[in-house]
């Protein structure tokens, strides 16, 4: 199957009681998951929904400064949960240029390709953060949303 990319602007991504946990390592990122989900389970906390990752990117002269989190929506009391887990009241992330991307996975740089190429020829500046959300992942289509602030907008 052939990759299928939806484009939108003005969407905004919506967080209530989410758990932020940074990741080091970009390939232990689902045994973070999973191990943070058991953690909280611990604590009376449960997770629902898609898992999302936050990723910062910022060239630097010769190099690249990466941050990456984990973010994680919860039910119960976040108070619980042990300090190394950042909790954030209700936010409001946007406007965004947004992609909904269908696919094989490994073919998911071409979802940022296309919010690049729609950001430039609309004149659009973008932040340099995402919000990668992963709806769905089947053996071989995923369904990946990702949002991509954009600069100089304020949330509404």
């Amino acid at each position: 199957m052939v990759a299928h990319i939806e484009i939108r602007i003005e969407k905004f991504l919506s967080l209530k009681n989410a758990v932020f946990i940074k990741l080091n390592d970009i390939s232990g990122t689902e045994s973070t998951i999973n191990s943070s989900i058991s953690k909280m389970k611990a604590y009376g906390v449960l997770a629902y929904g898609p898992p999302i990752i936050w990723t910062y990117v910022e060239p630097k002269e010769n190099q690249v400064k990466l941050e990456r989190r984990l973010i994680l929506q919860c039910t119960g009391d976040l108070s619980k949960i042990p300090r190394d887990f950042e909790k954030k009241e209700p936010t409001r992330i946007g406007p965004c240029v947004y992609a909904r991307f269908l696919g094989s996975e490994e073919n998911l740089v071409h979802a940022f390709e296309k919010i690049s190429v729609y950001s430039y020829e609309n004149e659009i500046k973008l932040k340099k953060e995402n919000y990668t959300v992963h709806v769905k992942n089947d053996c071989s289509i995923s369904t990946v949303d990702v949002f991509i602030p954009v600069e100089g907008a304020t949330d509404d």
